[in-house]
């Protein structure tokens, strides 16, 4: 058994998905293509648009062999914790040669090149990224800053601010660098976006993104992208709660009964945002009215509602820190019919897999506050959605 793991929210899942399934199955070789799959929110601090395991079904026919869940603390964290968490659910996997992604520069030796630099800090670089985190900016712009002035000075690195500007060329490098860290034997597969994947709304072009997807179905334009994605997935679009403000609510009344000392203790939570957050909440009266006032120039969009899921969810700094030093473990979310193989091989590396549940009771007892997680983000989806999909007892295989 050769596996290529992609790492997907399919949110919803487009052809142009189904391409990159097709192509990272024909570039690596592979007979197996595992993905591990965003559940029920995702890494921008949004609700997915349908149930996990709706989505997840719907990639089996589309080429997928086995869709696992990446657990919710990782899916709704930071692009590098976010794979983190992705390659560390895949190490529970035998037989892994290639992680397979989407980039916007399509070029595996320069992704790589990065990642190498960013693991590997020469002390002009780490030096460059201290200064920009004393002056006030966050991360991620610090590391850009330096990216950029670092690359004056070293020719080999003339591309680097572009690449890191792009947000999938980022999660390319963030896989790769987690992989360095975690010492995986393994090779990466690209495959170049066509067109901006996270900001072009039209129903045009011959591939959309599901970002406009998802615009064009809360506009009520669902008939135009009708031929844009797989049959099973234009199916379950047509259910889609449009208008629902349910997350919001919820949201908003926890932020209104915390205070700046609650909120500090939060995961990602720095740099005194938990302030800002609770000030704006006294007179927010939407979720989006407070996000828009407690937004700077070092936060953006995406974090800010991350960290509003982490006080919906109750994430402390220690809860995810407890995260990490747990073992890795699997939940099967869909399963070609045909390749139950996978779990018999899956079930000589690692112990702690849930195909039902009532395997919750079998697997590790440190895992269970991660799996309490991933059910609890299910069921607030349910609310979202006003669904049923909340599944406890029904086995979670042979969904294709």
């Amino acid at each position: 058994m050769k596996i290529t793991a992609i790492i997907c929210e399919y949110n919803p899942m487009t052809n142009g998905h189904v391409k990159h399934i097709e192509s990272a199955r024909a570039g690596t070789g592979c007979d197996t293509v595992l993905c591990v799959m965003s559940g029920s929110f995702v890494q921008r601090g949004d609700a997915a648009v349908a149930d996990k395991y709706v989505r997840a079904s719907a990639a089996i026919p589309q080429g997928a062999d086995i869709v696992v869940e990446l657990p919710t603390i990782y899916a709704i964290s930071p692009a590098d914790n976010f794979a983190y968490g992705a390659i560390k659910t895949i190490s529970a996997f035998p037989n892994v040669e290639y992680i397979s992604f989407g980039s916007e520069c399509g070029d595996i030796e320069l992704l790589s090149k990065i990642a190498y630099l960013l693991e590997n800090e020469p002390p002009e670089f780490k030096a460059l990224i201290q200064q920009n985190l004393k002056e006030g900016h966050c991360f991620p712009k610090a590391r850009a800053l330096s990216a950029e002035k670092y690359a004056e000075t070293n020719p080999d690195y003339a591309d680097i601010k572009s690449v890191l500007d792009e947000p999938n060329n980022v999660l390319g490098i963030a896989y790769i660098s987690a992989s360095m860290r975690a010492g995986l034997d393994i090779k990466f597969h690209t495959i170049k976006r066509i067109g901006n994947g996270y900001n072009d709304n039209g129903t045009d072009n011959e591939l959309l993104s599901s970002t406009a997807i998802r615009t064009a179905v809360r506009r009520g334009e669902i008939e135009k992208i009708k031929h844009k994605v797989p049959k099973s997935v234009y199916a379950y679009l047509l259910q889609m709660n449009k208008s629902d403000t349910s997350l919001s609510d919820m949201t908003l009344f926890k932020l209104k009964t915390m205070s700046g000392y609650d909120l500090e203790n939060y995961y990602d939570v720095t740099g005194g945002i938990h302030n800002r957050l609770i000030l704006s909440a006294r007179d927010a009266t939407t979720i989006e009215g407070l996000l828009e006032n407690a937004k700077t120039k070092n936060y953006t969009m995406a974090r800010l509602k991350r960290i509003c899921l982490y006080a919906l969810f109750d994430i402390t700094k220690e809860m995810y820190q407890k995260a990490v030093d747990s073992p890795p473990y699997v939940q099967i979310l869909a399963l070609n019919s045909k390749r139950k193989d996978i779990l018999s091989a899956l079930s000589e590396t690692c112990k702690n897999v849930l195909t039902r549940f009532s395997d919750v009771n079998r697997v590790d007892k440190s895992l269970r506050f991660m799996i309490k997680l991933d059910f609890t983000a299910q069921g607030t989806l349910d609310i979202i959605n006003r669904t049923n999909y909340y599944i406890k007892k029904m086995l979670l295989i042979d969904r294709d």
